[in-house]
């Protein structure tokens, strides 16, 4: 079965997984006369309030009156630019980038941000230059490490994406973003038990993480270690419904483990998800009946 492509997807998923505290207000130094700061820090409460809950539209509605009100604070354009990429309105947080940074050219979270959404708008030579510019601001900060890894990846250069990674990760030992993604590259290069390890620490840091449990599990299936391989694909497919590999995944494992029923309910949905896949048909026609 072909790979998903799991790591392109910046505005959703690998946002939740780096944390939101990307988005978390910082302190942009003195502030404004009582009354109109209550109101601000209000203001920005409820706004990191509905992002915590995952409310973008109303984080957003928050953000755009804190910027009509304050439109020379980069941090809010900031804020609304990550609001928006995680919403997957692309152009709209592009152009908020874009305001944070024509009022501080080195900010370096808006700089990343923009770089993350140039990439999945198709202009990779542009992103990487974002964040090579971010590293040079601020080489002690891991995620432009990370952003920069990812996007090499996605070009096919998986060796120096796993040198960004490492760099990443001597800034930020327990970055657990950036270890899933040092051992997704592990198990590619079939070196499972050093990809075992890191996902062991990454479930350690981020439990509940369902893309370190399907990485795991792989690591368990190549380690010949079918029962712990299920056990983690069964929490991933739980949590991952429409992510047709994880399905297939499991029924290989599954399979594996002797529990032919479940491998073929497990190789149907892989397909029902990716009917044209030939991997997953393959498997579903393999498997007895």
């Amino acid at each position: 079965m072909r790979r998903w492509p799991v790591i392109a997807g910046y505005g959703g998923a690998l946002l939740v997984l780096a944390g939101c505290a990307l988005i978390h207000p910082r302190d942009e130094g003195p502030l404004a006369p009582s009354s109109r700061s209550a109101h601000y820090q209000q203001l920005s409460r409820v706004a990191q309030a509905a992002i915590d809950r995952r409310d973008y539209e109303a984080a957003r509605a928050y953000l755009e009156q804190l910027a009509s009100e304050s439109p020379r604070s980069a941090e809010v354009h900031h804020r609304l630019g990550r609001v928006f990429q995680l919403q997957g309105r692309l152009v709209e947080a592009e152009a908020a980038y874009r305001r944070a940074l024509e009022i501080e050219p080195e900010y370096v979270r808006a700089l990343i941000g923009l770089g993350e959404v140039e990439a999945e708008l198709g202009r990779p030579g542009s992103a990487l230059k974002r964040f090579e510019e971010a590293i040079e601001i601020d080489p002690h900060e891991p995620d432009a490490h990370l952003a920069e890894g990812r996007v090499l990846e996605v070009l096919g250069r998986p060796n120096e994406a796993l040198a960004c990674y490492f760099r990443g990760l001597e800034r930020d030992p327990i970055a657990a973003p950036v270890i899933l993604r040092i051992a997704t590259l592990q198990l590619a290069r079939n070196e499972p038990e050093q990809a075992l390890a890191r996902l062991d620490q990454v479930i350690g840091l981020t439990p509940d993480d369902p893309e370190a449990h399907h990485q795991r599990g792989l690591a368990h299936l190549a380690l010949k270690h079918p029962a712990q391989a299920v056990d983690d694909l069964r929490f991933a497919a739980q949590r991952l419904p429409r992510r047709p590999e994880v399905f297939f995944h499991l029924a290989l494992a599954l399979d594996a483990d002797h529990k032919a029923g479940l491998a073929i309910e497990a190789a149907a949905r892989a397909l029902q998800l990716a009917p044209h896949d030939a991997a997953a048909r393959a498997l579903a026609q393999r498997l007895p009946r």
